[in-house]
């Protein structure tokens, strides 16, 4: 009959184990939080012992009532607890990105904050990443930078208007922007010239300007960010507003 599609696969574990929930990845990927996984991953009562094929994994464990969705087609963990299940198995950079692009698009962030007071495991995680989530739209580069603030406790508005204009990221205690120039959105020239003149503004009115390169922050993120975080402490330090 050929290979099983990856749903069908999904409705076989169920069939199989009728109190068995779909959960952390495979529950990602049912609710188009991530690709299609290798690995099939589910959640069953703790009291369940079952012999699992290769592409199957079974988490023993007793969920609460709330955090199964018996509204979806096939039973799976609720967007929130998927999330933090997915914390506890992804990678750091996957885990990062999963938060990005979710937190407010499909998940509660209010949901998520629960979570942090049940004990569950992953809620460590879920703590960190609540503080250091990126949650304006933003590109790859400004979302990394803004992940690199918020590890060094130093939080930034992102995409935050200025006078007529706006910052890729805005201090206002230290008066200073940080702009991530990507290639494509700054070499024609209309651009370049609009460019220079939010720049004049911007100095003339009392801010101070930081640039770097999006392929400069792919690079050197790390540095870039220690730059930043060195001159704006020390401007805030400066105007008295440490």
């Amino acid at each position: 009959m050929g290979e099983p599609t990856a749903f069908a696969r999904c409705a076989a574990i169920i069939e199989w184990l009728p109190d068995a929930c779909l959960s952390h990845r495979t529950a990602a990927w049912l609710r188009a939080m991530l690709p299609e996984p290798e690995l099939f991953e589910a959640t069953v009562p703790s009291s369940r012992y079952r012999k699992t094929p290769p592409w199957l994994r079974l988490y023993r464990r007793d969920l609460p009532a709330d955090a199964v969705d018996h509204a979806a087609e096939l039973p799976m963990t609720t967007a929130a607890h998927t999330v933090l299940d997915c914390l506890t198995v992804l990678p750091a950079a996957e885990a990062d990105r999963l938060i990005d692009e979710q937190l407010l698009r499909t998940v509660d962030p209010h949901e998520l904050s629960s979570l942090c007071e049940t004990g569950r495991p992953g809620v460590a995680a879920l703590r960190k990443q609540l503080r250091q989530a990126a949650l304006r739209p933003m590109s790859e580069p400004e979302r990394l930078f803004a992940r690199a603030l918020a590890r060094r406790n130093l939080h930034l508005l992102a995409n935050e208007p200025v006078g007529p204009f706006f910052g890729d990221f805005v201090d206002v205690r230290s008066r200073t922007v940080v702009e991530i120039d990507g290639w494509e959105f700054h070499s024609d020239r209309v651009t370049f010239c609009r460019d220079r003149r939010r720049q004049n503004w911007l100095v003339i009115n009392g801010w101070f300007v930081l640039r770097y390169s999006a392929h400069d922050v792919l690079r050197n993120l790390d540095e870039c960010v220690d730059e930043v975080e060195r001159v704006v402490r020390r401007r805030r330090f400066g105007r008295g507003l440490a």
